[in-house]
Protein backbone atom coordinates (compact mmCIF):
# COMPACT_ATOMS: atom_id res chain seq x y z
CA UNK A 1 0.00 0.00 0.00
CA UNK A 2 3.00 2.33 0.22
CA UNK A 3 2.92 3.04 -3.49
CA UNK A 4 -0.77 3.26 -4.34
CA UNK A 5 0.04 4.55 -7.83
CA UNK A 6 1.75 1.28 -8.67
CA UNK A 7 -1.15 -0.95 -7.70
CA UNK A 8 -3.90 1.33 -8.92
CA UNK A 9 -3.03 0.33 -12.49
CA UNK A 10 -5.96 -2.04 -12.14
CA UNK A 11 -8.29 0.98 -12.04
CA UNK A 12 -9.14 0.81 -15.72
CA UNK A 13 -10.49 -2.68 -15.19
CA UNK A 14 -12.00 -1.64 -11.88
CA UNK A 15 -14.23 0.94 -13.53
CA UNK A 16 -15.84 -1.69 -15.70
CA UNK A 17 -16.00 -4.13 -12.82
CA UNK A 18 -17.72 -1.61 -10.57
CA UNK A 19 -20.58 -1.39 -13.06
CA UNK A 20 -21.13 -5.15 -13.02
CA UNK A 21 -20.73 -5.12 -9.23
CA UNK A 22 -23.44 -2.50 -8.94
CA UNK A 23 -25.81 -4.50 -11.11
CA UNK A 24 -25.22 -7.65 -9.07
CA UNK A 25 -25.85 -5.79 -5.81
CA UNK A 26 -29.13 -4.30 -7.01
CA UNK A 27 -30.28 -7.75 -8.08
CA UNK A 28 -30.19 -9.03 -4.50
CA UNK A 29 -33.68 -9.89 -3.20
CA UNK A 30 -33.37 -8.04 0.10
CA UNK A 31 -33.96 -4.36 -0.68
CA UNK A 32 -33.53 -1.34 1.62
CA UNK A 33 -36.39 1.04 2.26
CA UNK A 34 -36.35 4.77 1.52
CA UNK A 35 -38.03 7.83 2.99
CA UNK A 36 -37.65 11.55 2.32
CA UNK A 37 -35.69 13.74 4.73
CA UNK A 38 -34.81 17.36 3.99
CA UNK A 39 -33.27 17.94 0.57
CA UNK A 40 -32.26 14.28 0.18
CA UNK A 41 -33.73 10.90 0.90
CA UNK A 42 -32.86 8.56 3.73
CA UNK A 43 -32.37 5.02 2.48
CA UNK A 44 -32.61 2.64 5.42
CA UNK A 45 -30.66 -0.61 5.47
CA UNK A 46 -31.66 -3.38 7.88
CA UNK A 47 -29.68 -6.49 8.84
CA UNK A 48 -29.76 -8.96 5.98
CA UNK A 49 -30.03 -6.22 3.38
CA UNK A 50 -27.29 -4.98 1.04
CA UNK A 51 -25.50 -1.75 1.93
CA UNK A 52 -24.05 -1.65 -1.57
CA UNK A 53 -27.51 -1.85 -3.11
CA UNK A 54 -28.55 1.17 -1.06
CA UNK A 55 -25.47 3.14 -2.12
CA UNK A 56 -26.11 2.22 -5.76
CA UNK A 57 -29.66 3.59 -5.46
CA UNK A 58 -28.57 6.77 -3.68
CA UNK A 59 -28.40 10.13 -5.43
CA UNK A 60 -26.34 13.18 -4.41
CA UNK A 61 -27.63 14.50 -1.10
CA UNK A 62 -28.99 11.16 0.09
CA UNK A 63 -28.21 9.44 3.38
CA UNK A 64 -27.77 5.69 3.59
CA UNK A 65 -28.71 4.88 7.19
CA UNK A 66 -27.57 1.47 8.42
CA UNK A 67 -29.55 0.07 11.32
CA UNK A 68 -27.85 -1.75 14.24
CA UNK A 69 -26.56 -5.22 13.47
CA UNK A 70 -23.62 -7.16 12.08
CA UNK A 71 -23.11 -6.87 8.31
CA UNK A 72 -20.63 -9.23 6.65
CA UNK A 73 -20.00 -6.92 3.73
CA UNK A 74 -17.99 -3.96 2.54
CA UNK A 75 -19.12 -1.04 0.43
CA UNK A 76 -17.70 0.97 -2.48
CA UNK A 77 -18.73 4.63 -2.93
CA UNK A 78 -18.00 6.40 -6.22
CA UNK A 79 -20.67 9.12 -6.00
CA UNK A 80 -20.73 12.72 -4.81
CA UNK A 81 -22.56 14.03 -1.74
CA UNK A 82 -23.32 10.71 -0.07
CA UNK A 83 -23.73 10.29 3.68
CA UNK A 84 -23.11 6.73 4.90
CA UNK A 85 -24.31 6.67 8.49
CA UNK A 86 -24.44 3.79 10.92
CA UNK A 87 -26.15 3.52 14.28
CA UNK A 88 -23.11 3.54 16.58
CA UNK A 89 -19.45 2.53 16.55
CA UNK A 90 -19.69 -0.35 19.03
CA UNK A 91 -20.85 -3.97 18.96
CA UNK A 92 -24.31 -2.68 19.88
CA UNK A 93 -24.41 -0.39 16.86
CA UNK A 94 -23.56 -0.96 13.20
CA UNK A 95 -20.78 -3.51 12.68
CA UNK A 96 -19.12 -4.13 9.31
CA UNK A 97 -17.11 -7.36 9.21
CA UNK A 98 -15.24 -8.77 6.25
CA UNK A 99 -17.28 -11.29 4.26
CA UNK A 100 -15.82 -14.72 3.58
CA UNK A 101 -15.82 -13.97 -0.15
CA UNK A 102 -15.41 -10.22 -0.78
CA UNK A 103 -16.95 -8.87 -3.95
CA UNK A 104 -14.70 -8.00 -6.88
CA UNK A 105 -14.14 -4.23 -6.95
CA UNK A 106 -11.20 -1.85 -7.26
CA UNK A 107 -10.39 -1.70 -3.54
CA UNK A 108 -10.82 -5.37 -2.75
CA UNK A 109 -8.84 -6.42 -5.81
CA UNK A 110 -5.92 -4.04 -5.31
CA UNK A 111 -5.65 -3.73 -1.53
CA UNK A 112 -7.47 -6.65 0.06
CA UNK A 113 -10.92 -6.76 1.57
CA UNK A 114 -11.89 -3.16 2.50
CA UNK A 115 -14.67 -2.02 4.81
CA UNK A 116 -15.69 1.32 3.33
CA UNK A 117 -13.91 2.37 0.14
CA UNK A 118 -14.48 5.86 -1.26
CA UNK A 119 -12.78 5.89 -4.65
CA UNK A 120 -12.40 8.32 -7.54
CA UNK A 121 -14.75 7.86 -10.48
CA UNK A 122 -12.06 7.80 -13.17
CA UNK A 123 -8.35 7.00 -12.79
CA UNK A 124 -5.68 6.38 -15.40
CA UNK A 125 -3.65 3.14 -15.35
CA UNK A 126 -0.77 5.17 -13.84
CA UNK A 127 -2.92 6.42 -10.97
CA UNK A 128 -3.69 9.93 -12.24
CA UNK A 129 -7.13 11.08 -11.12
CA UNK A 130 -9.30 12.20 -14.01
CA UNK A 131 -12.53 12.54 -12.09
CA UNK A 132 -12.65 12.49 -8.33
CA UNK A 133 -15.42 12.12 -5.77
CA UNK A 134 -16.67 15.03 -3.67
CA UNK A 135 -18.23 15.40 -0.23
CA UNK A 136 -18.65 11.93 1.25
CA UNK A 137 -19.32 11.37 4.96
CA UNK A 138 -18.86 8.09 6.81
CA UNK A 139 -19.97 7.93 10.43
CA UNK A 140 -21.13 5.90 13.44
CA UNK A 141 -19.96 2.37 12.72
CA UNK A 142 -17.47 -0.28 13.79
CA UNK A 143 -15.37 -1.67 10.92
CA UNK A 144 -13.38 -4.75 11.85
CA UNK A 145 -11.48 -7.76 10.56
CA UNK A 146 -10.83 -6.63 6.98
CA UNK A 147 -7.58 -7.80 5.40
CA UNK A 148 -7.15 -4.39 3.78
CA UNK A 149 -8.26 -1.15 5.45
CA UNK A 150 -11.25 -0.27 7.56
CA UNK A 151 -12.02 3.01 5.78
CA UNK A 152 -10.06 3.93 2.63
CA UNK A 153 -10.28 7.09 0.52
CA UNK A 154 -8.62 7.82 -2.82
CA UNK A 155 -9.26 10.87 -4.99
CA UNK A 156 -11.80 12.41 -2.60
CA UNK A 157 -12.31 16.13 -2.06
CA UNK A 158 -14.23 16.54 1.15
CA UNK A 159 -14.08 13.23 3.06
CA UNK A 160 -15.38 13.24 6.63
CA UNK A 161 -14.94 10.16 8.81
CA UNK A 162 -16.45 10.69 12.26
CA UNK A 163 -17.39 8.44 15.18
CA UNK A 164 -15.97 5.39 13.40
CA UNK A 165 -13.99 2.61 15.10
CA UNK A 166 -11.57 0.63 12.91
CA UNK A 167 -10.39 -2.44 14.79
CA UNK A 168 -8.00 -5.25 13.85
CA UNK A 169 -7.82 -4.52 10.14
CA UNK A 170 -4.90 -5.87 8.13
CA UNK A 171 -3.87 -2.58 6.52
CA UNK A 172 -4.72 0.92 7.69
CA UNK A 173 -7.52 1.67 10.10
CA UNK A 174 -8.76 4.95 8.59
CA UNK A 175 -6.82 6.31 5.62
CA UNK A 176 -6.88 8.62 2.62
CA UNK A 177 -4.56 9.04 -0.37
CA UNK A 178 -4.44 11.68 -3.12
CA UNK A 179 -7.25 13.61 -1.46
CA UNK A 180 -8.00 17.03 0.04
CA UNK A 181 -10.26 18.65 2.62
CA UNK A 182 -10.34 15.65 4.93
CA UNK A 183 -11.46 15.37 8.53
CA UNK A 184 -10.98 12.39 10.84
CA UNK A 185 -12.72 13.29 14.10
CA UNK A 186 -13.87 11.40 17.20
CA UNK A 187 -12.69 8.09 15.73
CA UNK A 188 -10.82 5.13 17.19
CA UNK A 189 -8.22 2.94 15.46
CA UNK A 190 -7.14 -0.10 17.43
CA UNK A 191 -4.91 -3.05 16.55
CA UNK A 192 -4.45 -2.32 12.85
CA UNK A 193 -1.38 -3.77 11.14
CA UNK A 194 -0.17 -0.50 9.61
CA UNK A 195 -1.25 3.01 10.68
CA UNK A 196 -4.34 3.72 12.71
CA UNK A 197 -4.83 7.03 10.86
CA UNK A 198 -3.08 7.82 7.59
CA UNK A 199 -2.79 11.01 5.51
CA UNK A 200 -0.63 10.52 2.43
CA UNK A 201 0.31 11.46 -1.12
CA UNK A 202 -1.31 14.90 -1.02
CA UNK A 203 0.65 18.16 -1.46
CA UNK A 204 -2.49 20.07 -0.46
CA UNK A 205 -4.07 17.65 1.97
CA UNK A 206 -5.92 20.31 4.01
CA UNK A 207 -6.57 17.51 6.51
CA UNK A 208 -7.60 17.62 10.17
CA UNK A 209 -7.06 14.68 12.52
CA UNK A 210 -8.68 15.56 15.83
CA UNK A 211 -10.07 14.02 19.02
CA UNK A 212 -9.09 10.55 17.84
CA UNK A 213 -7.75 7.52 19.75
CA UNK A 214 -5.09 5.24 18.31
CA UNK A 215 -3.81 2.21 20.22
CA UNK A 216 -2.03 -1.02 19.37
CA UNK A 217 -1.30 -0.13 15.74
CA UNK A 218 2.10 -0.12 14.07
CA UNK A 219 1.84 3.69 13.85
CA UNK A 220 -0.84 5.72 15.59
CA UNK A 221 -1.04 8.71 13.23
CA UNK A 222 1.03 8.66 10.03
CA UNK A 223 1.64 11.60 7.66
CA UNK A 224 3.67 10.70 4.57
CA UNK A 225 4.30 12.65 1.37
CA UNK A 226 1.64 15.18 2.37
CA UNK A 227 1.40 18.81 3.40
CA UNK A 228 -1.02 21.08 5.28
CA UNK A 229 -2.17 18.70 8.01
CA UNK A 230 -3.44 19.61 11.49
CA UNK A 231 -3.12 16.92 14.17
CA UNK A 232 -4.78 18.21 17.33
CA UNK A 233 -6.02 16.77 20.63
CA UNK A 234 -5.50 13.09 19.90
CA UNK A 235 -4.40 10.27 22.22
CA UNK A 236 -1.90 7.76 20.82
CA UNK A 237 -0.72 4.94 23.06
CA UNK A 238 0.71 1.39 22.90
CA UNK A 239 1.65 1.74 19.23
CA UNK A 240 5.16 1.11 17.88
CA UNK A 241 5.29 4.80 16.94
CA UNK A 242 2.84 7.39 18.19
CA UNK A 243 2.87 10.17 15.57
CA UNK A 244 5.10 9.95 12.50
CA UNK A 245 5.77 12.60 9.82
CA UNK A 246 7.87 11.02 7.04
CA UNK A 247 9.52 12.21 3.85
CA UNK A 248 9.65 8.95 1.90
CA UNK A 249 11.77 10.39 -0.90
CA UNK A 250 8.98 11.31 -3.28
CA UNK A 251 9.01 14.72 -4.94
CA UNK A 252 7.46 17.43 -2.78
CA UNK A 253 8.47 15.94 0.53
CA UNK A 254 6.39 16.26 3.68
CA UNK A 255 5.57 19.06 6.09
CA UNK A 256 3.54 22.21 6.75
CA UNK A 257 2.04 20.15 9.55
CA UNK A 258 0.94 21.31 12.99
CA UNK A 259 0.98 18.76 15.81
CA UNK A 260 -0.76 20.45 18.72
CA UNK A 261 -2.04 19.38 22.15
CA UNK A 262 -1.75 15.64 21.58
CA UNK A 263 -0.80 12.97 24.12
CA UNK A 264 1.74 10.34 23.00
CA UNK A 265 2.06 7.93 25.89
CA UNK A 266 3.92 4.61 26.19
CA UNK A 267 4.11 3.74 22.52
CA UNK A 268 6.33 0.78 23.31
CA UNK A 269 4.92 -1.97 21.13
CA UNK A 270 7.58 -3.68 19.00
CA UNK A 271 7.11 -3.96 15.23
CA UNK A 272 9.78 -5.93 13.33
CA UNK A 273 10.86 -4.70 9.92
CA UNK A 274 9.15 -6.15 6.88
CA UNK A 275 7.01 -5.16 3.91
CA UNK A 276 6.85 -1.37 3.63
CA UNK A 277 8.66 -0.97 6.96
CA UNK A 278 12.43 -1.10 6.39
CA UNK A 279 13.47 -0.97 10.06
CA UNK A 280 12.30 -2.20 13.44
CA UNK A 281 10.08 0.27 15.32
CA UNK A 282 9.44 0.62 19.04
CA UNK A 283 9.25 3.24 21.77
CA UNK A 284 8.56 6.35 19.68
CA UNK A 285 6.45 9.32 20.75
CA UNK A 286 6.57 11.94 17.96
CA UNK A 287 8.99 11.43 15.05
CA UNK A 288 9.78 13.98 12.33
CA UNK A 289 11.88 12.34 9.63
CA UNK A 290 12.72 14.86 6.93
CA UNK A 291 9.77 17.10 7.85
CA UNK A 292 9.85 20.75 6.81
CA UNK A 293 7.92 23.75 8.15
CA UNK A 294 6.35 21.62 10.85
CA UNK A 295 5.32 22.76 14.33
CA UNK A 296 5.17 20.43 17.32
CA UNK A 297 3.62 22.49 20.11
CA UNK A 298 2.11 21.87 23.56
CA UNK A 299 2.07 18.07 23.41
CA UNK A 300 2.46 15.61 26.29
CA UNK A 301 5.00 12.92 25.38
CA UNK A 302 5.54 10.44 28.20
CA UNK A 303 7.06 7.00 28.73
CA UNK A 304 8.12 6.14 25.17
CA UNK A 305 11.15 3.86 25.54
CA UNK A 306 13.16 1.82 23.07
CA UNK A 307 16.46 1.30 21.28
CA UNK A 308 15.33 1.68 17.66
CA UNK A 309 15.82 4.51 15.17
CA UNK A 310 12.46 6.01 16.17
CA UNK A 311 12.82 5.64 19.94
CA UNK A 312 12.48 8.59 22.27
CA UNK A 313 10.04 11.36 23.11
CA UNK A 314 10.24 13.88 20.26
CA UNK A 315 12.78 12.96 17.57
CA UNK A 316 13.84 15.22 14.68
CA UNK A 317 16.13 13.67 12.08
CA UNK A 318 17.06 13.47 8.41
CA UNK A 319 15.17 11.11 6.14
CA UNK A 320 18.11 10.77 3.77
CA UNK A 321 19.79 7.67 5.27
CA UNK A 322 16.53 5.72 5.31
CA UNK A 323 14.48 6.92 2.31
CA UNK A 324 16.75 9.32 0.39
CA UNK A 325 14.41 12.04 1.56
CA UNK A 326 15.36 15.50 2.83
CA UNK A 327 16.94 16.91 5.95
CA UNK A 328 14.59 18.70 8.37
CA UNK A 329 14.11 22.42 7.77
CA UNK A 330 12.20 25.28 9.42
CA UNK A 331 10.75 23.14 12.23
CA UNK A 332 9.59 24.38 15.64
CA UNK A 333 9.45 22.18 18.76
CA UNK A 334 7.96 24.33 21.52
CA UNK A 335 6.19 24.23 24.87
CA UNK A 336 5.98 20.43 25.03
CA UNK A 337 6.14 18.32 28.18
CA UNK A 338 8.32 15.27 27.55
CA UNK A 339 9.30 12.99 30.42
CA UNK A 340 10.42 9.41 31.08
CA UNK A 341 11.31 8.78 27.45
CA UNK A 342 14.35 6.76 26.39
CA UNK A 343 17.01 7.20 25.11
CA UNK A 344 16.01 10.85 25.64
CA UNK A 345 13.02 13.14 25.85
CA UNK A 346 14.18 15.32 22.94
CA UNK A 347 16.48 14.12 20.16
CA UNK A 348 17.88 15.99 17.15
CA UNK A 349 20.46 14.39 14.88
CA UNK A 350 21.95 17.79 14.04
CA UNK A 351 21.00 17.76 10.37
CA UNK A 352 19.10 20.45 8.49
CA UNK A 353 18.72 24.09 9.47
CA UNK A 354 16.36 26.53 11.19
CA UNK A 355 15.35 23.91 13.77
CA UNK A 356 14.18 25.53 17.00
CA UNK A 357 13.59 23.90 20.40
CA UNK A 358 11.85 26.47 22.61
CA UNK A 359 10.67 26.17 26.22
CA UNK A 360 10.21 22.41 26.31
CA UNK A 361 9.90 20.83 29.75
CA UNK A 362 12.01 17.68 29.88
CA UNK A 363 14.89 16.00 31.72
CA UNK A 364 17.23 14.71 29.03
CA UNK A 365 18.01 15.71 25.48
CA UNK A 366 20.42 14.60 22.75
CA UNK A 367 22.37 16.79 22.28
CA UNK A 368 22.29 18.34 25.73
CA UNK A 369 20.72 21.76 26.17
CA UNK A 370 17.40 21.33 24.35
CA UNK A 371 15.37 21.14 27.59
CA UNK A 372 14.34 24.38 29.26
Amino acid sequence: MRRIVQVVCAAALGIALSASYAAAAVAQPAKPTAQSWGSGRVIVVWPGHSIQAAVNRAKPGDTVLIKPGVYHQGVLIQKNDINLEGSGDSWHGTVLESPRHPRHNICNSAFGSTGVCVFAKRVTPTGHILRGVHNVAVSKMLVTGFSGSGVFGFGVRGLAVTHVSAVNDGGYGISRFESSRTIFADDAAIGNDEAGFYVGDSPHADAIVTHDFAAGNAIGIFIRHARHVLVVKNLVTRNCQGIFVLDDGQRGGVGNATIFKNAAIKNNKFCPKGGDQPVDLSGGGILLLGATRTRVVTNAVIGNKGTQINSGGIVVASANPLTKGSDPRHDLIAHNAAFRNSPADLIWDGTGFDIHFVHNACNKSIPAGLCH
